[in-house]
């Protein structure tokens, strides 16, 4: 079954990895990110990719500033992930892993889609 699936935090080392897998395996992707840690660079080779949608955006605001349609699947990674980011964004990274959360689960709710957290053990 081919999936359409939201990634969050898409620009992130795991998540530009996820993206590709995912779309390796036939879904479409729209990914998310709001660039405080993710590298838009990683993402640059799905530039000509028509299944892949990139939004730069914070999922700490609600994400009503696009219907991404039907979404099957939503996999939260945005969070700053290493020691020297988190502590550089320890509120954020607190944000990221409520409100952020909280708002994908919103989306995952809205659509009945299934739904994979990841975070940091700093949250």
């Amino acid at each position: 079954m081919r999936m359409r699936v939201l990634v969050t935090g898409a620009a992130g080392f795991l998540g530009s990895h996820l993206t590709d897998r995912l779309l390796s395996e036939g879904h479409s992707v729209i990914g998310v990110d709001n660039l405080s840690t993710g590298v838009i660079s990683n993402l640059a080779h799905l530039h000509n990719e028509p299944r892949f949608v990139f939004e730069e955006g914070d999922i700490c605001e609600r994400l009503e500033w696009r219907d991404p349609g039907r979404v099957d699947y939503v996999f939260n990674l945005a969070s700053p992930a290493s020691p020297r980011e988190y502590l550089r964004l320890p509120i954020e990274t607190l944000r990221v892993g409520a409100l952020g959360t909280e708002n994908a689960l919103e989306i995952a709710y809205r659509y009945g889609a299934g739904f994979l957290h990841a975070s940091t053990s700093e949250c």
